[in-house]
């Protein structure tokens, strides 16, 4: 699909894209194939499309894959795509919001005697797309892969690596779980319309076991919460204030653990986080 006919579909309709929705369409078939390329495709995946939009990659993935649940919330949309899909069984439609959607139902294989492998393939709503990615990462055991085109700067975050102004809680969260690769990089003509900001493809395999053992899961989060609250100050003074040990068990910490207390949050890799969640867990 081409600019001219993402602007004839909504003159057609007497309307716009809807900037609230984050509607910019995806109009380089260059880049759709980056995309198709990134998902490796079989024909006994099932994927889910978060924002469907025109239908121009969920046709793509439909010739591709065992299944294609496309989700929509403009209405005028997915009425558009259940015009263009209504003879495809391959595709299941859905107008829902992808925050309000419940996917445990979704990511089931049913009474089907051929197992599926579900992934995701999604042009994100720039707006929205961390409260997305907390959600998929909430399924990690059902989700196979994610294969997701975001803003440029929130890609980055996610590959950052410590040290960086860009590494930070979403860093951790999305490492834990999965094995995050950039795949490209696409310019605001890529769309239409042009969004104000450079995008990039992003691809997350979730891993079989996560990054790094940890004894609490919440407690460990909390940690990298906090510690990223102040990035700036000393972890020590920043995990004193945030109450979650006492400035002599951080103490006992730091000393056991090597971590130098005057370091800054944005300095600690992964490991180091884990290694002080548990010892704090344990001792206090």
């Amino acid at each position: 699909m081409n600019h001219r006919q993402v602007r004839d579909f909504f003159a057609l309709n007497h309307t716009r894209p809807k900037k609230q929705l984050g509607q910019n369409f995806l109009v380089n078939p260059e880049a759709l194939e980056i995309i198709l390329a990134a998902g490796e495709l079989t024909d006994t995946d099932t994927v889910i499309e978060i924002g469907a939009g025109l239908g121009c990659l969920t046709d793509a993935l439909a010739r591709r894959a065992k299944r294609v649940i496309a989700v929509e919330v403009d209405e005028l949309l997915y009425k558009a795509l259940a015009a263009q899909f209504s003879a495809n069984s391959h595709v299941h439609l859905l107008n829902a919001d992808i925050l309000k959607l419940e996917l445990n139902s979704l990511l089931s294989d049913g009474t089907e005697t051929v197992p599926t492998t579900f992934k995701v393939i999604a042009n994100l709503p720039y707006s929205i797309t961390t409260p997305i990615l907390w959600k998929l990462l909430d399924h990690h055991k059902q989700i196979h892969s994610c294969v997701l085109m975001t803003q440029k700067e929130v890609a980055e975050r996610i590959v950052a690596e410590p040290g960086g102004k860009d590494y930070g809680a979403l860093t951790i969260g999305v490492t834990y779980r999965t094995d995050a690769t950039l795949i490209a990089t696409l310019s605001p003509e890529n769309f239409y319309p042009a969004p104000k900001v450079d995008s990039a493809l992003l691809k997350l395999t979730m891993r079989e076991n996560p990054k790094v053992k940890v004894e609490n899961e919440e407690f460990f989060f909390k940690v990298v919460r906090t510690a990223f609250r102040t990035r700036r100050k000393m972890l020590k003074n920043t995990l004193v204030r945030g109450r979650l040990a006492p400035a002599k068990v951080l103490a006992a910490a730091f000393e056991e653990l090597g971590i130098a207390p005057e370091r800054r949050a944005e300095t600690l890799d992964i490991t180091e986080f884990a290694a002080l969640a548990n010892f704090l867990f344990f001792n206090y």
